[in-house]
C-alpha cells in the first residue's frame, strides 16, 4: 500500500488515535497511523473513506473519547500475587522433604513417556516441586517478582491463573516434543510463563498504537532475559547434577506469550478476579488429587 493511494480521515492527539485506530481494526477498515508532533493522523485507502468516516463519526457520536489516564498498577494485587506464590511453593517443597513418605517419592515430577500416555495432572504438580533449596529459592525470587508485576498489571486472579495455565503448557509442549525418557521438575516453567504473559500482554497493546515498531521492544527484552535467567547451566545437587530445563523455560515463555495476547486487551482487566483465583487452586488440588488416586 503506497502513500498516494492513503486519504486522511481525520487527525487527533495520540491517545484518542490510538482508540480511534482500534475502532477501525475492530471493524476490519485496513488503515494507517502517520505521526506528526502532537497529533497522529489517520489514514485509509479511498475506497474505505467513507465508511472509515461514517463509523468515526457514529463512534464519536456515542459519547466522547476516554481521555482518562490509564489504570494504575493495582499494587495490593502484586503483593498479594507474590505472597500467594511464595506460600504455596515453600509449602509444598517443605511437604515433599519432610512430609509423609508418598510425599517424599517424588513420583509427581513431569516424565514425558507418561505425559503422552494421558498423566496430564504432572504438566502442573511438576511446577510445584524442586530438586533443593536452591533450587526452591530461585523460583521464589524471580517468580514472585514476575507474577507479583503481572498481576499489578493485570488482576490477582488473572496473573495467577494464565501463570499456572501458561506452565502446565509449557510442559506439555515438552514433552510432547522431546524426548520420551525426559524428566524435569520445578516452578521455572511457569516463572518464564508469566514473563511471556507479560510480554504478549505488551506486543499486543503497542501494535495498537501509532507506533508499531516500538511493540518488538518487550519481545527482544523477553528474549533477552530467557537467555539470561534460563540459559544452560548445572550445579551439584543432593541427587548428583542438576542441569537448567532450558527447552521448558522456552516453551513456557512461548505459551505465555500466546496467553498474554490472545488474553489480554491493552488497557482492560478482567472481571471477577476471585473466580479466577479459585479456578487455579481447583486447578492445583485436581491436579495433585489426580497424582493421589494415581498412586493408590
Amino acid at each position: 500500500m503506497t502513500p498516494e493511494e492513503l486519504i486522511e480521515v481525520c487527525a487527533s492527539p495520540k491517545r484518542q488515535a490510538r482508540e480511534l485506530s482500534l475502532v477501525l481494526h475492530a471493524l476490519k477498515i485496513p488503515h494507517h497511523l502517520q505521526a506528526a508532533g502532537a497529533r497522529v493522523h489517520i489514514l485509509v485507502p479511498a475506497q474505505h473513506l467513507e465508511r472509515a468516516r461514517h463509523e468515526l463519526q457514529q463512534y464519536i457520536a456515542e459519547g466522547p473519547l476516554r481521555t482518562a489516564k490509564p489504570t494504575p498498577p493495582d499494587k495490593r494485587a502484586g503483593y498479594r500475587a507474590a505472597w500467594i506464590w511464595a506460600l504455596t511453593l515453600t509449602g509444598i517443597h517443605f511437604l515433599t522433604f519432610f512430609g509423609p513418605g508418598l510425599l517424599r517419592s517424588r513420583t509427581a515430577i513431569a516424565v514425558a513417556s507418561l505425559i503422552r500416555d494421558g498423566e496430564l495432572w504432572r504438566t502442573i504438580t511438576s511446577l510445584t516441586l524442586h530438586a533443593d533449596h536452591l533450587h526452591l529459592l530461585s523460583n521464589l525470587i524471580f517468580g514472585g517478582l514476575l507474577i507479583g508485576i503481572l498481576a499489578a498489571e493485570t488482576g490477582l486472579g488473572t496473573a495467577l491463573l494464565l501463570t499456572l495455565l501458561g506452565g502446565a503448557l509449557g510442559n506439555t509442549l515438552n514433552a510432547f516434543i522431546g524426548s520420551e525418557a525426559h524428566r524435569s521438575l520445578g516452578a521455572s516453567t511457569a516463572v518464564f510463563a508469566s514473563l511471556g504473559v507479560l510480554v504478549g500482554a505488551r506486543f499486543r497493546a503497542e501494535r495498537a498504537g501509532p507506533s508499531r515498531a516500538k511493540a518488538w521492544v518487550p519481545l527482544l527484552a523477553g528474549l533477552f532475559l530467557l537467555g539470561w535467567l534460563g540459559g544452560p547451566s548445572e550445579r551439584m545437587g543432593p541427587n548428583g547434577i542438576i542441569r537448567t530445563d532450558v527447552p521448558a523455560h522456552v516453551f513456557g515463555l512461548l505459551a505465555g506469550l500466546c496467553l498474554g495476547y490472545a488474553c489480554l486487551r491493552p488497557g482492560s482487566r478482567f472481571r471477577r478476579q476471585g473466580l479466577q483465583v479459585l479456578c487455579a487452586a481447583v486447578l492445583l488440588i485436581a491436579a495433585w488429587a489426580a497424582w493421589a488416586l494415581s498412586e493408590l
